[in-house]
């Protein structure tokens, strides 16, 4: 070893002073680039956890942006499924429309090659039904008789000759029905009303009976100065009452029991009443039936000399002479005849476009 090196080695038992501060020095220098790197490691560490928090709050935020926004979408598709269904029907309703509108100008197309008149002989038809209705079922003659005669003057007002046949077939109507015997049901029911009002008028037989040589009582005046002609009439009338003999001037007969008179009324007032619905309803015989037999009680009852009575019987026998049948043509000889032309005309029409 040289000496320079020897000069420099410390001596025997001593450590070498300037390494031992080299080691600390680098010690706490380690020391503090720990402490620093672990403040970085944990100042990193909380700024990724607040990034985090951060995209986390962001990320919910979008999840319930996202939600209103498909709430939302929902009733404006639903407005559009909506939409587009009217759109679809409004387009089969147009087509409906098209199709109607087409059938309207064919028609009226055909309507224009029409004869002028036809309008006309198709109101005359009309009349003839609704003349129809007039007499089956209101039984009305004279309604009737005048809507015939006023179609009868919508044919004379067209001038065809081809339309003279409707023209026969009507006139012969017309006639039928101006010789029909026109039948006053109303007045025919009143006058049986008549009678049933006067059912309470009547009288039972044997209920007030005729006597004859009926003792005449002589009154007694109450005068002091008659007292002689009071005392010979109160032994007249002594005398007279004293043994009474009647006599009637008809056949007696057992009288009726009140119950079995107020039965035989209601009897009698039921027998009315079936005539008077059997005369509305035009059966002819159950109305003579019904009055023949209030007649016959009439006969076996009551008396026959009261007024009442003797009207009773009288209306009763002019009413059972009464045709109530309605004899009335059951159809219109020009009713088919004006169907089948007017079927004709409108056949034609469009072969003379």
């Amino acid at each position: 070893m040289s000496e320079a090196q020897e000069s420099s080695l410390p001596p025997t038992g001593q450590e070498p002073k300037h390494r031992t501060v080299r080691r600390r020095s680098s010690s706490k220098t380690a020391i503090g680039l720990l402490l620093v790197l672990i403040a970085g490691i944990g100042g990193f560490s909380f700024y990724v956890y607040q990034q985090q928090q951060q995209s986390a709050q962001e990320l919910a935020a979008l999840r319930s942006e996202l939600q209103q926004f498909h709430s939302e979408q929902t009733p404006i598709m639903a407005g559009q499924q909506t939409v587009k269904d009217a759109l679809a029907s409004f387009g089969e309703q147009q087509l409906k429309l098209d199709s109607r509108q087409r059938e309207l100008e064919q028609k009226w197309q055909e309507k224009e090659h029409q004869r002028p008149n036809d309008w006309m002989l198709a109101e005359a038809s009309y009349l003839v039904r609704m003349a129809g209705r007039k007499l089956w079922l209101e039984q009305d003659l004279t309604t009737a008789s005048a809507l015939l005669i006023d179609a009868d003057s919508r044919i004379q007002a067209i001038a065809d000759p081809s339309l003279i046949p409707l023209r026969k077939a009507l006139a012969d109507d017309i006639a039928k029905l101006k010789s029909a015997p026109e039948i006053d049901r109303e007045g025919l029911s009143l006058r049986v009303g008549t009678l049933l009002d006067n059912i309470d008028q009547l009288k039972i037989k044997g209920s007030d009976p005729k006597l004859d040589n009926d003792p005449v009582d002589d009154e007694v005046s109450d005068q002091l100065s008659d007292w002689k002609s009071n005392l010979e009439k109160s032994a007249k009338q002594f005398a007279e009452h004293f043994v009474t003999i009647r006599r009637r001037n008809s056949d007696v007969e057992a009288l009726l029991s009140p119950e079995q008179s107020a039965y035989l009324q209601e009897n009698l007032r039921l027998q009315l009443q079936l005539a008077q619905l059997s005369l509305l309803r035009q059966e002819q015989a159950n109305f003579r039936n019904h009055l023949q037999k209030a007649q016959s009680w009439l006969d076996d009852y009551y008396e026959p000399d009261d007024s009442a009575t003797q009207f009773m019987q009288k209306e009763l026998t002019a009413l059972q002479e009464v045709d109530i049948t309605a004899h009335y043509p059951q159809t219109f000889a020009v009713q088919p005849l004006l169907e089948k032309m007017l079927s004709e005309r409108w056949q034609t029409a469009p072969a003379a476009r």
